[in-house]
């Protein structure tokens, strides 16, 4: 997994918890597959801005709260 997926998926994590939802519900709340979801937070799969937006939007913040900072 490389850095930038690494980061994401911790701070998707990070949100989660700050904002007490389980990681494991936040696929069905965001409409995004199951399947999905674990492979990005596991870094085998790449998630789309599209992807991006729904988890955010779930979490209720910004698309860039999710990336790594530069």
């Amino acid at each position: 997994m490389d850095r930038l997926h690494r980061q994401t998926a911790t701070r998707i994590r990070q949100i989660a918890k700050q904002r007490q939802i389980a990681v494991t519900h936040l696929p069905d709340r965001a409409g995004v597959s199951v399947t999905h979801y674990f492979a990005i937070l596991a870094g085998k799969s790449s998630p789309t801005l599209l992807w991006l937006e729904k988890i955010a939007r779930v979490l209720k913040v910004p698309v860039r709260e999710l990336l790594p900072p530069e």
